[in-house]
C-alpha cells in the first residue's frame, strides 16, 4: 500500500525508533506546539548518573545533520574546525503521551482542549531521553531547578514540556511542574536499573560508531539557545 499517509507514518515510525545502525534511540523530538507529560526517572539528586550534562556537535555531513559527543573517547576528525558544540542537560524520564497540535500519525487519538480547540494524543508509556539546551541565561536549565526546589526530587509528580516555534530563532521550551497524578507503572519500576548512564548513552549513540544522524528537519539543535530535543 502507498500513499502519503502511509509514507508519513513510516516516517515518523522510523524518526522515533533510529536509524538502525547504532543503539535504539531512546531520546524524544518535539515540533510545533506539542506538549509532553512525564515523570523524571532522575531524582536529581547528588551523583545521580540518570541526570548529567554534555557537549554536542552538530554539523552537516553531506545532507544530513549529524550529532556528535565532544568526549576524550570519541574520534573529533570529522568535526568542522568552526563547530560549536552546543551544552545541553539530558535526564531519563517515563513519557506518558505528548499532545500533539497536529495529526502526524493515524493511531494518536483526537481530543479536545480548552476552548474545544482539537489537538491529538500519543500514548508513550515508555522510557525516554529529554534533551534540552540550558537556555539564554540558564533558563530551561533553572526551571528545572525550580521543580527540583520545589517536590524535593524531580520524580516526585509530573511534568510538561512545551515546544513552540519552528525556526532557528523562534523556538523556544517551557518545563512546568503539573498537578496530574500519572504514575511510572509498578510492572516497569525493575527497568529502571537497566536504563543506562545518560553519559554512556550519548557516547554509545554519538561517539562510538559512525557519527549519527538526528531529525533532519531541526538543524536549529546546533544553537545553545535554542536547542531541540
Amino acid at each position: 500500500m502507498g500513499g502519503i499517509t502511509r509514507i508519513q507514518n513510516s516516517r515518523e515510525e522510523s524518526q522515533r525508533a533510529g536509524s538502525g545502525d547504532g543503539p535504539p534511540n531512546k531520546e524524544i523530538w518535539l515540533k510545533d506546539g506539542d506538549q509532553v507529560f512525564l515523570t523524571s526517572v532522575a531524582t536529581g539528586d547528588e551523583n545521580d548518573n540518570l541526570l548529567d550534562e554534555l557537549y554536542l556537535y552538530t554539523f552537516r555531513l553531506g545532507t544530513r545533520w549529524t550529532n556528535v559527543l565532544k568526549d576524550e573517547r570519541v574520534d573529533m576528525s570529522d568535526v568542522p574546525s568552526d563547530a560549536r558544540p552546543s551544552h545541553k542537560f539530558a535526564f531519563w524520564t517515563y513519557v506518558h503521551n505528548v499532545i500533539h497540535a497536529e495529526k502526524r500519525v493515524d493511531s494518536w487519538e483526537e481530543v479536545e482542549g480548552p476552548g474545544g480547540k482539537k489537538s491529538f494524543r500519543e500514548n508513550v508509556n515508555d522510557f525516554r531521553i529529554v534533551s534540552l539546551g540550558f537556555g539564554r541565561n540558564d533558563t530551561l536549565w533553572n526551571q528545572l531547578v525550580d521543580i527540583y526546589s520545589d517536590w524535593g526530587a524531580l520524580n516526585k509528580g509530573v511534568i510538561r514540556i512545551r515546544r513552540t516555534g519552528s525556526g532557528l530563532y523562534d523556538t523556544a521550551y517551557a518545563l512546568t511542574a503539573t498537578p496530574k497524578k500519572e504514575e511510572i507503572p509498578d510492572e516497569r519500576m525493575a527497568e529502571v536499573k537497566e536504563l543506562p548512564m545518560i553519559r554512556e548513552y550519548f557516547f554509545s549513540r554519538y561517539g562510538e560508531t559512525t557519527p549519527s544522524t538526528g531529525d533532519a528537519s531541526v538543524p536549529a539543535s546546533s544553537t545553545e539557545n535554542d536547542s531541540l530535543f
